[in-house]
């Protein structure tokens, strides 16, 4: 008899059974706990997205949250005493656990903005008087820069390297980067660095989803950011609603102060309790000691097998491929493409019908190509996506 243990995660099982009844099985049992609200939970081959809930929480996570539920602690001291973990791990001068990669935004922006003048930090969103206008790369502009505006300030777009350096003021208070959009603006971090190094305006780095590759947490401070935020809930697999915000010491302690558990403060709504706190800090140990190129190669192999299971469906293509840095994950992903002439069915409704079954697949598709992602998947997941990839498109090719 198979049980949920056995069945769950386990790539012996998924190797042993046929594709549809494991896919079945799986289904029977699979996230149970949202089922009973009538919500169906979901196989993700698309990637860390906030709607899909980012990723899962590595078992040490999870332990550590659980354990640090049973007690009570001092909010203050134990953010000061995490971070300062951190920081040690990641070899970088200071960090703060914060509510999400947004959350890392905000708190930077209002460290620097109000800095740990009380006056000022009582008073934001009023910004009247103070350093408030932030520099972005017009093709860096994204909703995430609401937690940006969210602190008073005024967003300055420039195209080039001189209007960087002229958008440059007295009232400039960060100059904020965003680091996978580099290859969409004419300016390079190497040029954005200098820029704000020689005005003396500190930089941030938003690399919320930029892990792996796993050098970026300190690699990036390294190189000159000021501040860089990270989410927790997404290549770390912490939980979902942390993130991490590392550099400057200076710049941390003002992030503290302009943090909950104070009162009156931008951040007050942006909480994070003892048990995200204790979790992402168990998710940063597990990473800093993860074998990353092991990883690499069960992901590939993931690809590959779906790849193998399309090769039987009539003209559908099935390229991996890891996309070019900077710009994108450095994972494998699998390309997929057909021949609507004889599979007429579009990339859109195609995912949308693996959406609607069961168990629900989740992919990214637009008008030119589906894509799907490695780095999320469970072993033995990809055995059930291959199937109902090409049961998909088998169907209409039937017709």
């Amino acid at each position: 008899m198979i049980n949920r243990r056995t069945l769950l995660l386990s790539p012996l099982t998924a190797a042993m059974l046929p594709r549809k009844v494991y896919a079945a099985q799986l289904a029977s049992v699979h996230g149970e706990i949202y089922r009973q609200l009538g919500v169906r939970p979901l196989i993700n081959a698309a990637g860390t997205y906030t709607t899909l809930t980012g990723s899962l929480l590595v078992p040490q996570a999870r332990e550590a949250m659980s354990e640090a539920s049973k007690y009570f602690v001092p909010l203050i001291d134990l953010q000061q005493a995490a971070g300062a973990r951190i920081a040690k791990l990641l070899g970088v001068p200071a960090a703060i656990v914060t509510s999400g990669g947004a959350g890392s935004i905000l708190l930077a922006t209002a460290a620097c903005v109000a800095g740990k003048d009380p006056e000022k930090i009582a008073r934001v969103p009023d910004t009247t008087g103070m350093k408030n206008e932030i520099i972005m790369v017009r093709q860096h502009r994204m909703g995430f820069d609401h937690a940006c505006r969210a602190v008073g300030t005024r967003i300055v777009e420039v195209d080039t390297v001189a209007e960087l350096k002229a958008a440059i003021t007295p009232k400039t208070a960060m100059l904020f980067w965003v680091n996978i959009s580099e290859p969409k603006g004419k300016i390079t971090a190497k040029a954005f660095l200098e820029a704000g190094k020689r005005a003396g305006v500190p930089i941030f780095n938003d690399a919320a989803a930029e892990l792996p590759p796993a050098d970026n947490l300190s690699l990036l401070v390294k190189q000159g950011f000021d501040l860089v935020g990270f989410s927790g809930g997404k290549g770390l697999h912490g939980p979902q609603s942390s993130g991490l915000l590392l550099g400057r010491s200076d710049l941390i302690e003002a992030a503290h102060l302009n943090n909950s558990p104070y009162a009156d403060t931008i951040a007050r709504t942006a909480k994070v309790g003892k048990e995200e706190i204790m979790g992402l800090l168990a998710a940063v140990e597990v990473y800093v000691k993860r074998d990353h190129s092991a990883d690499l190669k069960l992901w590939h192999g993931m690809m590959q097998n779906v790849a193998r299971d399309l090769k039987r469906v009539r003209a559908v293509t099935a390229e991996v491929y890891v996309p070019p840095y900077p710009g994108a994950h450095p994972v494998p992903y699998l390309r997929v493409k057909w021949d609507r002439a004889f599979l007429p069915i579009s990339y859109e409704e195609c995912a949308k019908r693996l959406r609607d079954g069961e168990p629900r697949i989740e992919v990214n598709a637009s008008a030119e190509e589906m894509t799907l992602a490695s780095y999320m998947l469970n072993p033995g997941e990809e055995r059930i996506v291959g199937w109902r990839l090409a049961e998909v498109l088998g169907s209409v090719a039937d017709r």
